[in-house]
Order: structure tokens, then C-alpha cells, then sequence
């Protein structure tokens, strides 16, 4: 009888399977005595990311009906500005990409120092009248 070896070299399957043991064996449950429901938010990145840390917010907004060929940048100006609210003067590293002629697809990649701040700053983008999705 012989053992198969495989190195997969970290694949994603092999990251999720990972992940999936840890979260079986409790490693990302909340800390006792705090509240675990679907009404918490920012439980499970909180325990997934060391902080602070690199962390990119990408949304998607409706483009507004300019016709001179800057429909996006409107869109993309004001996830800035909220970035900006939030963060200040954060160094920020912004994507903006047209996704046909009715969405603008934006990434933001920032240093962020919590699982809260996460949360928070994906409340205000989701709350922008523009925003149709966050990710």
C-alpha cells in the first residue's frame, strides 16, 4: 500500500478547506459572553485579518447620464469623498472601471486598523443613493 503526496502549492481549495476545519473547530467564534446572531456584523473578518491591515472595498453605482464620456467619474468621485470622511488624508490606491454605460465598477485598496472600520466605512458606500452592490 503506498501514500499519495500532492503539493498543490497552497491552492485556493486547500486555503478553504483550511478555513472550513478552523471554523468547525471554533477558531473564529466570538469571544464568550459577546453577542453571536445575524444582527452582528464583522465577526468573522475581525477573526480572519491580523490589523491593521491592506484591505480593498470595491462597489459598484449607477453612472450618471453625462454624455461626454465621464458617466463614471461622478460615481467614482464621490466613493472618494467618503473614503476621505472616513479616513482622512489615508494614502488610497482607487480603480475605476465602466461596467457598459450604466454601472461604474470602483476598488479602493487602504490601510484600515479594524474589523469595525471595515464595517463602517462599507456603511457608508452602501448608503450612497448610487450604490447598487459592495463587495
Amino acid at each position: 500500500m503506498s501514500t499519495v503526496k500532492i503539493d498543490d502549492g497552497g491552492s485556493d481549495l486547500t486555503d478553504r478547506f483550511k478555513y472550513k476545519v478552523h471554523a468547525l473547530m471554533g477558531t473564529y467564534d466570538p469571544p464568550a459572553g459577546s453577542t453571536d446572531d445575524e444582527n452582528q456584523t464583522a465577526n468573522i473578518i475581525g477573526a480572519l485579518l491580523e490589523f491593521p491591515t491592506e484591505y480593498t472595498f470595491t462597489v459598484v453605482g449607477k453612472a450618471s447620464n453625462e454624455v461626454d464620456g465621464t458617466a463614471g467619474d461622478a460615481y467614482a468621485t464621490d466613493v472618494k469623498y467618503v473614503m476621505t470622511s472616513i479616513l482622512g488624508n489615508a494614502k488610497m490606491e482607487t480603480r475605476s472601471v465602466p461596467r457598459g454605460k450604466k454601472f461604474t465598477r470602483v476598488s479602493v485598496k487602504v490601510m484600515v486598523e479594524s474589523a469595525a472600520m471595515i464595517q463602517s466605512i462599507y456603511d457608508e458606500l452602501g448608503a450612497m443613493e448610487l450604490t447598487v452592490m459592495k463587495y
